[in-house]
C-alpha cells in the first residue's frame, strides 16, 4: 500500500476504510480512480503470497472466478499485483454476513432457512457445473445485502485458506463447516460444498454447530471420526425425515451426500412439506423459533 497527499492507495485505488482483516489479508472499501465507483478491495499478505505454490493456485482459482456470472455471486472487476502482493477488486455490496445474524442458541424456522439459502444453492450449482468448487462455504461468506439479495462471497480464496494455524495466532483453526475430505487434504468436488451448506442449515435450525467441542483439536477429531449428529438431539420437534436428509448431507463419504446443493434443499423441503420449491418460505430468518440456554459462541 502506498501513500500520497490524497491518502492511501492500493494499485490505482484510493482506500476509504478498512472493512475486515483475516488470515489472508485485509479487505478495504476503496474508490475506482476514474469512475468514482466504490469497490471492495482484498489484499493478500506478502507472507501468504510467498508460499511456493500460492501464485499458481491463486491464479487458477481466480481464473475460474472471473468466468462466473450469477446474480448471487459478486462481480470480480480486477486481479492485479502491487509489488509481490496480489489484490482483487469486486463489487461493493452493503449488508451483513450470516454469521453476524446468527445468535448463539437461536433456532430459526427450517422453511425460512431453506428459502434464504436458495440463492446460495443456485450459485453453488452454477459454479459446480463450470468445474469451480468454493471450498469455504460458511456463514461469514454469505452476505445478506441491504437490497434484499443473498450472495455468496469468497470465491477464489478457498484453495489458499489454511487450516493448521494454532489458535490465538489470528488465523483459522479446524473449521466448523468444512467437509472432512478437505481437512485431510483429499481432492474435493462440489459435494464438499454441499456438506458445508448442510452444516449451515444444521446450525440455523438448532442454534448449535454440528461438532462444537471444548477445543479445536477435539472438534477436528469428532469431524473426522464420528458420524454426523442429528438435529433432533437439539431440536426434537423437527421431523425424522428432515433430520435424516441433513445427516446424509454431512456424511463423511461424499458419495452418500446429495449430488447438488439444490437437491439438498429440495429434499429438506419435501421432508417438511411434501413438496418442493415453495415460492413463499415461512418467515426467512426474521422469525426465531426459540432461544436455547445461553452459550458462549466460538469463532473460527
Amino acid at each position: 500500500m502506498s501513500s500520497n497527499g490524497n491518502g492511501q492507495h492500493v494499485g490505482g485505488y484510493r482506500v476509504l476504510r478498512e472493512i475486515e482483516t483475516d488470515s489472508l489479508g485485509v479487505v478495504y472499501e476503496a474508490e475506482h480512480p476514474r469512475l468514482h465507483r466504490k469497490v471492495a478491495l482484498r489484499t493478500i499478505e506478502a507472507a501468504v503470497a510467498r508460499d511456493v505454490s500460492f501464485s499458481r493456485r491463486f491464479m487458477l482459482e481466480l481464473r475460474s472466478y472471473v468466468a462466473l456470472e450469477h446474480q448471487a455471486i459478486p462481480r470480480l472487476y480486477e486481479l492485479a499485483y502491487e509489488g509481490d502482493s496480489p489484490y482483487l477488486v469486486t463489487e461493493m455490496i452493503n449488508g451483513r454476513t450470516l454469521d453476524a445474524v446468527f445468535g448463539d442458541g437461536v433456532r430459526y424456522e427450517p422453511l425460512g432457512v431453506i428459502g434464504l439459502l436458495r440463492p446460495i444453492a443456485s450459485a453453488l450449482d452454477y459454479a459446480h457445473k463450470r468445474a469451480t468448487v468454493h471450498r469455504d462455504v460458511k456463514p461469514a461468506n454469505i452476505l445478506l445485502a441491504d437490497d434484499g439479495r443473498t450472495l455468496l462471497t469468497g470465491f477464489g480464496l478457498g484453495m489458499v485458506a489454511s487450516f493448521n494455524t494454532v489458535p490465538g495466532t489470528g488465523g483459522p483453526v479446524a473449521p466448523d463447516y468444512v467437509a472432512p475430505e478437505r481437512l485431510v487434504g483429499r481432492e474435493v468436488d462440489g459435494r464438499a460444498d454441499v456438506y458445508s451448506l448442510a452444516a449451515i442449515v444444521f446450525e440455523a435450525v438448532t442454534g448449535r454447530r454440528p461438532f462444537s467441542s471444548k477445543s479445536w483439536i477435539e472438534t477436528l477429531s469428532r469431524r473426522l471420526y464420528e458420524p454426523p449428529p442429528s438435529v433432533r438431539d437439539s431440536a426434537p420437534e423437527l421431523s425424522a425425515p428432515f433430520a435424516a436428509v441433513l445427516q446424509q448431507a454431512m456424511d463423511r463419504e461424499p458419495d452418500r451426500r446429495p449430488a447438488t446443493a439444490g437437491e439438498l434443499l429440495d429434499r429438506l423441503e419435501r421432508a417438511l412439506t411434501g413438496k418442493s420449491n415453495d415460492p413463499s418460505p415461512a418467515g426467512l430468518l426474521s422469525r426465531a423459533k426459540q432461544r436455547l440456554p445461553s452459550r458462549r459462541r466460538r469463532t473460527t
